[in-house]
């Protein structure tokens, strides 16, 4: 990882913090006497939320409804945002600030372990992104009027370069670039994430391992250019783009939808036990067996096989969970596909 995109690049060190059993109205003092958004919330030494701008505007909000004054003196852990989402001080930037934008957060806490160090505002990481983007704006231009030049020369160590360079920014993107979900990379940093928060507060947790059926005669009977439109409608599918079939309103905003590569695709269900995650399997299942992909004048019909895995005492890491909903889906190919299959000891 390039340490200059290292998150602790853009900490905030020594947070201002509040004792959960503290009052609200110590909390509000401290925001405001240093005029920031958010305050984390301890209990002892461990993080347990944290109270920000959105909070409070909610909170007052409900208090001219109700006609009641706000409870100032009431605990802050009544009022705070529990179990807040937080990054690890060994993430990369792009991974913090994607997490931010998926989870529709302005502040973030930076932990290491159960050790808070530090805290990150989505202002921070927007204002280093626009000047990433200008940088990079003028860096092309640059690039482009000697791009000429390069070729003209036709120096292999030139366009080695050149060549080098493009692979380290794609290696820093997080999503597909032919159907614009998340890639790979960025599904198993977040999977990582995921696993931890479930392990340390005893929280379910599956994961949807998907892959479209006979997807090679689909591109031995249209050709490849037809197979990545396939591939785009069918993550628009998944992700409820395509027409009133609003898919992912059966999951929710913290399910996570990944191209794991080729035609496969990995969904992360927080918090869902093996029999949420097989029944929202077969919601996906069905919508994608009932829908039409329209290419042109062309209509293809696609079905899809889905396996689904849980974190649980014979699975308790990431690897073991990914491998255990692949086999599960191997096993729903294998059983006559367009099917959902739980992983069980015999898949």
């Amino acid at each position: 990882m390039d340490q200059n995109t290292k998150i602790d690049n853009w900490i905030t060190e020594h947070p201002v913090m509040v004792e959960a059993s503290e009052t609200l109205n110590i909390a509000i003092d401290r925001m405001a006497g240093h005029r920031i958004g958010a305050i984390l919330v301890m209990r002892s030494d461990i993080l347990v939320g944290i109270l920000t701008e959105r909070d409070l505007l909610k909170l007052l909000a409900r208090g001219k409804e109700k006609g009641q004054d706000i409870p100032l003196s009431d605990p802050v852990e009544k009022f705070m945002t529990v179990d807040p989402i937080t990054a690890d001080i060994s993430e990369d930037y792009n991974i913090v600030y994607m997490k931010m934008k998926t989870h529709n957060i302005r502040h973030i806490p930076v932990v290491s372990g159960d050790t808070v160090m530090g805290i990150v505002s989505i202002r921070d990481l927007i204002h280093f992104y626009q000047n990433k983007l200008e940088t990079a704006f003028l860096e092309a231009q640059k690039e482009i009027k000697e791009l000429h030049n390069i070729i003209e020369l036709s120096s292999g160590d030139q366009l080695d370069k050149l060549f080098d360079e493009i692979s380290r920014y794609k290696e820093l993107s997080l999503t597909d670039y032919l159907t614009g979900l998340y890639n790979k990379r960025y599904f198993q940093a977040r999977f990582t994430e995921e696993v931890a928060r479930a392990r340390r507060y005893h929280a379910d947790l599956s994961l949807l391992f998907s892959d479209i059926d006979f997807f090679k005669r689909v591109n031995d009977a249209y050709g490849h250019s037809v197979g990545d439109e396939v591939l785009r409608q069918t993550a628009n599918l998944l992700t409820g783009v395509i027409g009133q079939i609003n898919v992912i309103s059966h999951l929710r905003k913290s399910d996570i939808v990944a191209r794991y590569g080729g035609e496969e695709f990995v969904i992360i269900l927080p918090e869902t036990s093996a029999k949420g995650a097989v029944l929202a399997a077969e919601k996906l299942r069905r919508a994608v067996e009932e829908s039409t992909i329209q290419i042109e004048n062309t209509e293809i019909k696609i079905t899809m096989s889905l396996g689904v895995a849980e974190l649980s005492e014979n699975a308790s890491n990431c690897e073991e969970i990914i491998r255990q909903a692949d086999a599960a889906m191997y096993q729903a190919k294998k059983s006559g596909r367009n099917k959902v299959v739980l992983y069980t000891d015999n898949a």
